[in-house]
């Protein structure tokens, strides 16, 4: 997916070099006659005296003017279709974004129509009506669908990370400069106007299939479902066909609770690496969970419920999953909590330190508990030790997601209390930190 996402200006330059092409060959069309000579002033071009020493400069103006209207032209319907296609600024761009080539390859195609018309009729070149229609054919349509494309392949570069837009920009400009250098170059005899514009097609396709590949390799949001009580909490299914996989998350506002699967690094990755197959896990919190092998036996603890709903209806979870107490009926077990949870459900039944104990009464292996770095209470060290456990600490090393979906970094940090004396040893995308300094007696320092 990264390298996705840091080739999103190659469809950007298939745009802008299809879009010069084709608003350069209109202006050779509308502009000069077969013989490359300014249309409406060839008798000056061929004799200037003819018409008066004023008759070049008038010419010359009236040139000017015609290019004048050719270029605004082109420009407001850009400005129109890279305005229609902001409008959609999001990760369910990619129907959208296809009609967009769709209708840019069809403008494309009729502009050469056009062109293929007017050099075989030499006497359609001089009707006005035909002159308005080869605006907007060779100029107008081509680029306000070109717009639209880039509006569209810039709205989800921005769902992608902050430099995506700044990559469609350049690629479009540099396709811009490119196209005008080759129809510079080979426009005229023998390349004719309708072999440009089909060249242009076939670049622009070009474009949409690159675009195609990169929309392939990226997420994108598949389903939502939201809390009817609380509309920041919401759950969603994003989908990658290569490779093929599915992650689902269940967030409250920009926070991610629990993630299927987790992220690289992630704390609940670092804690499942400490588990052997048919480990049974208690888990205090959604945000503490993820997914388990079938084999696995294991329970959730959720205090809220509105999130204990929406993860049933999410994740697709099973009553007899949902435990009614903060200690577990079976021990040999491992407790997993998220702090915010297990704080909500501490404040309306016991202290920490209560807690502690009657865990290590059911004969559980390890408490895991989890919290932000730097939101974690010094006084879990205290209670832990007070319980007769030993505790260690943990933080994470791991960049977030950019996304889509977006995940924040993973700067958790982790504490362990285990009735064995033997550390759980290291933990991927976590390093080991010292106990606080302050400790009640009895108190010891960590791993370093």
């Amino acid at each position: 997916m990264t390298r996705a996402r840091r080739m999103l200006w190659v469809p950007a330059l298939f745009v802008g070099t299809s879009l010069a092409i084709a608003i350069a060959t209109g202006a050779a069309v509308l502009l000069y006659d077969a013989q490359w000579l300014v249309r409406g002033i060839d008798a000056v071009a061929v004799d200037p005296f003819a018409t008066g020493p004023g008759g070049v400069l008038d010419g010359t103006q009236g040139l000017l003017r015609a290019l004048a209207v050719l270029l605004g032209v082109a420009t407001v319907s850009l400005i129109a279709g890279l305005w229609v296609g902001n409008g959609r600024q999001s990760e369910e761009t990619v129907p959208a974004a296809a009609r967009g080539w769709v209708g840019f390859l069809v403008a494309l195609l009729l502009g050469a129509g056009f062109t293929a018309v007017w050099e075989a009729m030499a006497g359609f070149e001089g009707v006005a009506l035909a002159q308005g229609a080869g605006l907007a054919f060779t100029a107008a349509l081509p680029a306000y669908f070109a717009g639209g494309v880039l509006g569209r392949l810039g709205g989800f570069a921005a769902v992608l990370e902050t430099s995506g837009r700044r990559q469609v920009r350049l690629g479009g400009l540099l396709g811009a400069v490119v196209g005008s250098v080759l129809a510079g170059t080979y426009l005229g005899r023998p390349v004719l106007a309708v072999t440009a514009f089909l060249g242009a097609t076939v670049l622009a396709a070009a474009g949409a299939r690159f675009q195609g590949w990169i929309f392939d390799r990226v997420p994108r949001r598949r389903l939502v479902l939201h809390s009817p009580d609380r509309p920041e909490l919401r759950f969603e299914a994003w989908h990658t066909l290569i490779p093929e996989k599915t992650i689902h998350l269940l967030l409250e506002g920009e926070r991610d609770l629990a993630v299927d699967r987790p992220p690289a690094g992630d704390w609940r990755l670092a804690v499942e690496s400490t588990l052997t197959g048919d480990d049974a896990v208690f888990f205090v919190g959604a945000a503490s969970w993820s997914v388990q092998p079938d084999r696995r036996p294991w329970t959730m603890y959720e205090p809220d419920a509105a999130v204990r709903a929406l993860a049933h209806r999410g994740f697709g979870w099973d009553d007899d999953r949902m435990a009614s107490s903060l200690v577990p009926e079976q021990g040999g077990l491992t407790v997993v909590a998220e702090w915010e949870a297990l704080r909500e459900s501490l404040a309306h039944s016991r202290p920490l330190g209560e807690l502690l104990c009657s865990l290590r009464d059911a004969e559980i292996k390890r408490a895991w508990i989890r919290g932000s770095h730097g939101r974690l209470p010094d006084s879990l060290a205290d209670a832990g030790l007070a319980a007769g456990m030993e505790v260690f600490r943990y933080v994470g090393t791991m960049e977030g997601s950019r996304g889509p979906p977006h995940l924040a970094p993973r700067r958790d940090e982790l504490w362990c209390f285990s009735r064995a004396p033997d550390p759980p040893g290291p933990l991927p995308g976590m390093k080991s930190l010292s106990l606080p300094a302050q400790m009640g007696d009895g108190g010891q320092e960590g791993p370093a």
